[in-house]
């Protein structure tokens, strides 16, 4: 796919904002001493990790988030792989990540579980950024030129798969590994001389600084994504509830937007302070579905998890099917 056909626009706007979506404003997280915790109201507490991923946007404008039996209480980070971090350690109950951050947590023995698949339709979650006018066209071109990606996120997974079928490996390209506000620096500066990121971070590097998408869709991305929750959490009956309530409105939510993308798109801006006109972009192409973690999913995770391990990036070899928590969603 070509950044024209699935992330159009060159809408000019403070790039700023991109810097300012990556930033992370970690909320306080109640203290995981097996119970689950309880609000001023009486009421329990679910503890939720978002990054700025328009996931309380599309709850919120769906009316799901509506007479809960909970409160939830937000935690913000910047990417998957410190989600899980605070999964582990009990610090969140449930949240959204990418492909790749459960494949570095199980490798670290993170203390965690995917209790569903979101898998976007267009299959279509990372791309590979180019500056405009670059001499780099394809992945092949990337052999021995500086790029930057998230370590240990989606985009490390799309990155090491594309170069697996380009013939080439980490090695062959010197790899920058930084979180997106200093990959977007990095990337603007000219100091890298590609970006693999994920939206909405690509359509808004397109519309903003003029970048070309060389790599994106499938093959080298199947547009999966995950919930997971904290082990404990999963273990203590009543938040266990909570969760298999919480991750059904996400996929209400996700249903809904089918149809409502622009309504998502504008509620998403209100909330992140993106542009509208990169949000509603970005809405349409993440039409998505939640349910079961199936078999083919659990052989596709295996497969990259076992490219990251031939490529020295894991410390072991991991079991993917054994971090799965069957039974939250159907």
């Amino acid at each position: 796919m070509t950044s024209t056909s699935t992330r159009p626009g060159r809408v000019r706007r403070s790039l700023a904002l991109l810097g300012a979506l990556a930033l992370a404003t970690t909320l306080a997280a109640c203290g995981g001493d097996g119970d689950a915790a309880t609000s001023d109201s009486g009421k329990p507490v679910l503890r939720v990790g978002v990054q700025k991923d328009g996931i309380r946007a599309i709850l919120k404008q769906a009316e799901l988030l509506e007479d809960l039996p909970y409160e939830i209480e937000w935690s913000e980070f910047t990417a998957g792989p410190p989600i899980v971090e605070a999964a582990s350690a009990d610090q969140i109950d449930v949240a959204w990540v990418g492909s790749t951050p459960p494949i570095f947590g199980a490798a670290a023995d993170a203390d965690f579980k995917i209790v569903a698949a979101v898998v976007e339709r267009d299959s279509h979650s990372d791309s590979v950024l180019v500056p405009e006018g670059s001499d780099i066209k394809s992945v092949e071109d990337l052999k021995g030129k500086k790029v930057a990606v998230g370590r240990g996120t989606s985009s490390h997974g799309m990155l090491i798969k594309a170069l697996n079928r380009a013939g080439l490996g980490l090695d062959d390209i010197e790899v920058n590994y930084l979180a997106p506000a200093d990959g977007l620096a990095a990337f603007t500066s000219g100091a890298v001389d590609a970006w693999v990121v994920w939206d909405p971070f690509v359509t808004q590097a397109i519309q903003e600084a003029d970048a070309v998408e060389i790599a994106g869709g499938a093959p080298d991305d199947n547009g999966l994504q995950f919930e997971i929750a904290s082990s404990k959490s999963l273990e203590e009956t009543d938040t266990r509830e909570m969760i298999v309530d919480f991750v059904d409105r996400v996929r209400q939510g996700f249903a809904w937007a089918v149809d409502n993308h622009e309504a998502w798109g504008k509620s998403w801006a209100e909330e992140s302070g993106l542009p509208e006109s990169t949000t509603t972009v970005v809405t349409e192409n993440k039409k998505s579905d939640v349910g079961p973690v199936t078999d083919e999913i659990i052989d596709a995770s295996q497969h990259l998890a076992d490219l990251f391990t031939e490529a020295g990036e894991l410390p072991t070899k991991i079991d993917f099917a054994s971090i799965v928590e069957p039974g939250i969603v159907k």
